[in-house]
């Protein structure tokens, strides 16, 4: 395959990817929450699993950090 057919394949690709993404129920939501995640997941990643810690660590108590010290002590 050429170089052309394969920018044209992917071009191709992009369109109909993009239809797709308007026939969902809410183009607009899922549009711009895919574009915002995929360049930049740490924005929702990192701040995503400092709350999940401390939801575990109010709901578990001292077990949580011990069993999470445990879990990081052979790496």
């Amino acid at each position: 395959m050429k170089e052309a057919e394969f920018v044209r394949l992917l071009q191709e690709r992009a369109k109909e990817q993009k239809r797709a993404m308007e026939q969902a129920p809410f183009p607009t939501l899922f549009v711009f929450t895919i574009e915002w995640l995929s360049d930049h997941p740490w924005r929702f990643l990192i701040p995503l699993a400092f709350l999940i810690s401390l939801i575990l660590r109010s709901a578990i108590g001292a077990p949580y950090t011990d069993f999470v010290l445990r879990l990081f002590r052979g790496i």
